[in-house]
Protein backbone atom coordinates (compact mmCIF):
# COMPACT_ATOMS: atom_id res chain seq x y z
CA UNK A 1 0.00 0.00 0.00
CA UNK A 2 2.72 2.36 0.71
CA UNK A 3 4.32 1.94 -2.56
CA UNK A 4 0.80 2.57 -4.11
CA UNK A 5 0.41 5.72 -2.57
CA UNK A 6 3.81 6.97 -2.97
CA UNK A 7 3.98 6.26 -6.72
CA UNK A 8 0.45 8.15 -7.03
CA UNK A 9 2.10 10.78 -5.18
CA UNK A 10 5.11 11.17 -8.01
CA UNK A 11 2.48 10.60 -10.54
CA UNK A 12 0.39 13.41 -9.59
CA UNK A 13 3.64 16.07 -8.95
CA UNK A 14 4.53 15.09 -12.13
CA UNK A 15 1.54 15.78 -13.81
CA UNK A 16 1.44 18.88 -11.70
CA UNK A 17 5.05 19.90 -12.90
CA UNK A 18 4.28 19.18 -16.33
CA UNK A 19 1.59 21.17 -16.89
CA UNK A 20 2.09 24.15 -14.83
CA UNK A 21 6.19 24.37 -13.90
CA UNK A 22 7.89 23.15 -10.50
CA UNK A 23 5.96 26.26 -9.21
CA UNK A 24 2.65 24.41 -9.23
CA UNK A 25 4.07 21.57 -7.49
CA UNK A 26 2.81 22.03 -3.66
CA UNK A 27 2.03 19.79 -1.07
CA UNK A 28 -1.83 20.98 -1.34
CA UNK A 29 -2.17 20.23 -4.75
CA UNK A 30 -0.57 16.99 -4.78
CA UNK A 31 -2.41 16.10 -2.10
CA UNK A 32 -5.62 17.29 -3.46
CA UNK A 33 -4.91 15.15 -6.55
CA UNK A 34 -3.80 12.19 -4.95
CA UNK A 35 -7.18 12.14 -2.92
CA UNK A 36 -5.77 12.40 0.51
CA UNK A 37 -4.25 15.72 2.76
CA UNK A 38 -1.54 17.43 2.88
CA UNK A 39 -0.25 16.43 5.83
CA UNK A 40 -0.71 12.47 4.84
CA UNK A 41 2.40 13.54 2.47
CA UNK A 42 4.92 13.79 4.55
CA UNK A 43 5.20 9.75 5.45
CA UNK A 44 6.43 9.35 1.95
CA UNK A 45 8.20 12.13 1.28
CA UNK A 46 10.02 15.16 3.82
CA UNK A 47 8.73 18.55 1.77
CA UNK A 48 7.72 19.39 -1.51
CA UNK A 49 11.53 19.58 -2.90
CA UNK A 50 12.11 15.71 -2.02
CA UNK A 51 9.03 15.56 -4.16
CA UNK A 52 10.91 17.82 -6.95
CA UNK A 53 13.80 16.07 -6.52
CA UNK A 54 12.43 12.69 -7.66
CA UNK A 55 10.24 13.78 -9.86
CA UNK A 56 13.38 15.49 -12.10
CA UNK A 57 15.25 12.47 -11.01
CA UNK A 58 13.39 10.35 -13.12
CA UNK A 59 13.87 12.44 -15.91
CA UNK A 60 17.75 12.26 -15.07
CA UNK A 61 17.55 8.50 -15.12
CA UNK A 62 15.81 8.29 -18.14
CA UNK A 63 18.40 10.00 -20.28
CA UNK A 64 21.28 8.32 -18.40
CA UNK A 65 19.56 5.01 -19.74
CA UNK A 66 19.00 6.22 -22.98
CA UNK A 67 22.49 7.49 -23.85
CA UNK A 68 23.97 4.30 -22.32
CA UNK A 69 23.13 2.54 -25.27
CA UNK A 70 25.29 3.95 -27.42
CA UNK A 71 28.04 2.49 -25.75
CA UNK A 72 27.05 -0.84 -27.63
CA UNK A 73 27.80 0.72 -30.68
CA UNK A 74 31.24 -0.73 -32.21
CA UNK A 75 33.52 1.73 -33.52
CA UNK A 76 34.50 5.41 -31.40
CA UNK A 77 32.99 7.53 -33.85
CA UNK A 78 29.52 5.04 -34.23
CA UNK A 79 29.51 5.41 -30.69
CA UNK A 80 29.79 9.42 -30.59
CA UNK A 81 26.74 9.40 -33.63
CA UNK A 82 24.76 7.04 -31.38
CA UNK A 83 25.14 9.25 -28.21
CA UNK A 84 23.76 12.20 -30.71
CA UNK A 85 21.20 10.26 -32.26
CA UNK A 86 20.18 8.93 -28.38
CA UNK A 87 19.91 12.21 -26.69
CA UNK A 88 17.63 13.20 -29.39
CA UNK A 89 15.36 10.20 -29.08
CA UNK A 90 14.96 11.19 -25.29
CA UNK A 91 14.25 14.36 -26.60
CA UNK A 92 11.39 13.01 -28.72
CA UNK A 93 10.29 10.07 -26.98
CA UNK A 94 10.36 12.31 -23.21
CA UNK A 95 9.62 15.75 -24.17
CA UNK A 96 8.47 16.56 -20.97
CA UNK A 97 11.16 14.81 -18.83
CA UNK A 98 13.62 16.24 -21.13
CA UNK A 99 12.44 19.82 -20.61
CA UNK A 100 12.34 19.36 -16.72
CA UNK A 101 15.81 18.89 -16.77
CA UNK A 102 16.67 22.30 -18.18
CA UNK A 103 14.16 24.00 -16.15
CA UNK A 104 15.95 27.41 -14.39
CA UNK A 105 17.16 26.55 -10.55
CA UNK A 106 19.61 23.96 -11.06
CA UNK A 107 22.18 26.10 -9.72
CA UNK A 108 22.45 24.05 -5.97
CA UNK A 109 25.39 21.85 -7.20
CA UNK A 110 23.61 18.74 -5.24
CA UNK A 111 20.28 19.00 -7.30
CA UNK A 112 19.52 15.96 -9.55
CA UNK A 113 19.64 18.23 -12.29
CA UNK A 114 22.40 19.89 -12.10
CA UNK A 115 24.39 16.30 -11.39
CA UNK A 116 22.49 14.92 -14.81
CA UNK A 117 23.77 17.68 -16.73
CA UNK A 118 27.20 17.21 -15.73
CA UNK A 119 26.76 14.31 -16.06
CA UNK A 120 25.62 14.75 -19.63
CA UNK A 121 28.51 16.80 -20.67
CA UNK A 122 31.03 14.51 -19.11
CA UNK A 123 29.50 11.31 -21.25
CA UNK A 124 29.38 13.63 -24.56
CA UNK A 125 33.70 14.69 -23.41
CA UNK A 126 34.00 10.97 -23.50
CA UNK A 127 32.85 10.19 -26.53
CA UNK A 128 34.82 13.05 -28.14
CA UNK A 129 37.89 11.87 -26.52
CA UNK A 130 37.25 8.52 -27.48
CA UNK A 131 36.83 9.43 -30.78
CA UNK A 132 39.77 11.87 -30.84
CA UNK A 133 42.37 9.21 -29.50
CA UNK A 134 41.30 6.76 -31.79
CA UNK A 135 42.30 8.94 -34.64
CA UNK A 136 38.93 9.83 -36.41
CA UNK A 137 38.39 12.88 -34.98
CA UNK A 138 40.75 15.86 -35.64
CA UNK A 139 42.55 16.14 -31.87
CA UNK A 140 41.37 19.46 -29.63
CA UNK A 141 40.04 20.08 -27.03
CA UNK A 142 37.66 17.34 -26.40
CA UNK A 143 35.80 19.94 -23.68
CA UNK A 144 34.71 22.43 -26.09
CA UNK A 145 34.12 19.92 -29.24
CA UNK A 146 32.12 18.15 -26.25
CA UNK A 147 29.91 21.39 -25.36
CA UNK A 148 29.67 22.55 -29.18
CA UNK A 149 28.30 19.04 -29.48
CA UNK A 150 25.78 19.31 -26.74
CA UNK A 151 24.38 22.77 -27.82
CA UNK A 152 23.61 21.56 -30.87
CA UNK A 153 21.46 18.40 -29.88
CA UNK A 154 19.69 20.90 -27.13
CA UNK A 155 19.34 23.59 -29.70
CA UNK A 156 17.94 20.75 -31.97
CA UNK A 157 15.53 19.30 -29.78
CA UNK A 158 14.86 23.06 -28.17
CA UNK A 159 13.62 23.60 -31.93
CA UNK A 160 11.82 21.02 -32.03
CA UNK A 161 10.06 21.23 -28.82
CA UNK A 162 9.41 25.08 -30.44
CA UNK A 163 7.63 23.30 -33.54
CA UNK A 164 9.85 24.95 -35.81
CA UNK A 165 11.67 21.82 -37.31
CA UNK A 166 11.02 18.04 -36.60
CA UNK A 167 14.07 16.17 -34.90
CA UNK A 168 12.92 12.98 -36.94
CA UNK A 169 13.58 14.98 -40.06
CA UNK A 170 16.69 16.57 -39.22
CA UNK A 171 18.31 14.50 -36.91
CA UNK A 172 20.51 12.31 -39.30
CA UNK A 173 21.29 15.08 -41.73
CA UNK A 174 22.76 17.44 -38.58
CA UNK A 175 24.95 15.38 -36.66
CA UNK A 176 26.28 13.94 -40.12
CA UNK A 177 27.25 17.50 -41.05
CA UNK A 178 28.72 18.41 -37.28
CA UNK A 179 30.77 14.77 -37.67
CA UNK A 180 32.07 15.63 -41.05
CA UNK A 181 33.02 19.33 -39.77
CA UNK A 182 35.31 17.42 -36.42
CA UNK A 183 36.76 14.52 -38.28
CA UNK A 184 40.06 13.83 -38.40
CA UNK A 185 41.73 15.28 -41.55
CA UNK A 186 42.74 12.00 -43.03
CA UNK A 187 39.25 10.20 -41.77
CA UNK A 188 37.88 12.98 -44.20
CA UNK A 189 39.59 12.65 -47.08
CA UNK A 190 39.44 9.15 -47.18
CA UNK A 191 35.44 8.71 -46.63
CA UNK A 192 35.55 10.76 -49.94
Amino acid sequence: MSDDIKSRILGAARALYFERGPEAVTMRAVAERVGVTATALYRHFADKDAILREVVGEGSRLLGSHLFRALEAPTPLERLRAAGMAYLDFALAQPQAYRSLFEPGAEDETSPVHLQRGAVRRFLRDRVREAMDAGVVAEGDPDGTALTLWSLLHGLAALHQAGITRIEWSRERVLTSLIEGIRAPDETAASR
